[in-house]
């Protein structure tokens, strides 16, 4: 079980982010990279760890039916008023919980699209996270995994913060499958996850990346210009789907499917 208070506590610290140009692309990125597998009827989609819901209202303007799963009462607090303010309130439901209970919470319901995005990072059994909220998908169905990539840590470390020591061990690290941390967080990688994928009967169907070139700008401020980051946007929207640049992005997007 996550410390729902934790993340409550940094609900603040969180919309921040959410609002900066780093923030707004992770949010339009990862849009476009779902569009790519989704039709145009309304889906039945589950949010696991969907914190204060600005994923789940995009999805729900787009037509979709979005439950938001999650530990942390004031963020899905905040989810409903921001369903309510983008009109999609009739579209969006909140339910307390963990993903690890998704097949008890959910027995009788099957979900076409389910998310679980930069949760796996946090819990002790990545593999059983998996596994669990794979039970709740239909034949057919989509699962959409995002976190953050430590193939993606030593070319940052070089590029922006210009550290070739720790850029080296952290290549040395991720080569010999030791885990990265950054803030003491593990980061993940695709080769891991997909694993995990297959163990649970699911496909890949999609590997994406998010966010490949905005984290090696050290110049901020240049982000802020709306030409720029127009400009910015097109760039990583093209690499995200684009071999090689999957493999090194900041996070990556695994998406697989139940066979059906």
């Amino acid at each position: 079980m996550l410390d729902s208070a934790h993340f409550d506590h940094r609900l603040a610290h969180f919309q921040q982010w959410q609002e900066t140009p780093w923030g707004r692309l992770r949010y339009s990125i990862v849009e476009a990279n779902l569009a790519r597998h989704l039709g145009g009827h309304p889906l039945r989609v589950l949010d696991v760890a969907g914190g204060n819901g600005r994923e789940a209202v995009r999805l729900a303007m787009r037509g979709h039916h979005v439950t938001i799963l999650d530990t942390a009462p004031v963020s899905l607090a905040e989810a409903e008023q921001h369903a309510s303010a983008q009109g999609v309130a009739d579209r969006i439901e909140v339910r307390k919980g963990d993903a690890c209970d998704v097949p008890e919470l959910f027995p009788d319901q099957d979900f076409d699209l389910l998310l679980c995005h930069n949760l796996l990072q946090y819990v002790p059994d990545r593999a059983a996270v998996v596994r669990a909220i794979a039970q709740r998908l239909r034949p057919g169905g989509l699962l959409s995994v995002l976190g953050p990539n430590a193939v993606a840590v030593p070319l940052e470390t070089a590029v922006r913060e210009l550290d070739l020591d720790a850029a080296l061990r952290a290549l040395d690290a991720t080569s010999k499958h030791n885990p990265v941390y950054a803030a003491d967080t593990p980061l993940l990688t695709a080769d891991e996850i997909g694993g995990y994928f297959r163990e649970s009967g699911l496909e890949i169907v999609g590997h994406h990346g998010v966010i490949n070139v905005c984290h090696l700008i050290a110049d901020n401020e240049i982000k802020h210009d709306p030409e720029f980051f127009a400009r910015l946007e097109k760039l990583e929207h093209a690499l995200a789907g684009r071999a090689p640049y999957p493999s090194t992005a900041r996070l990556f997007h695994l998406v697989g499917q139940l066979p059906g």
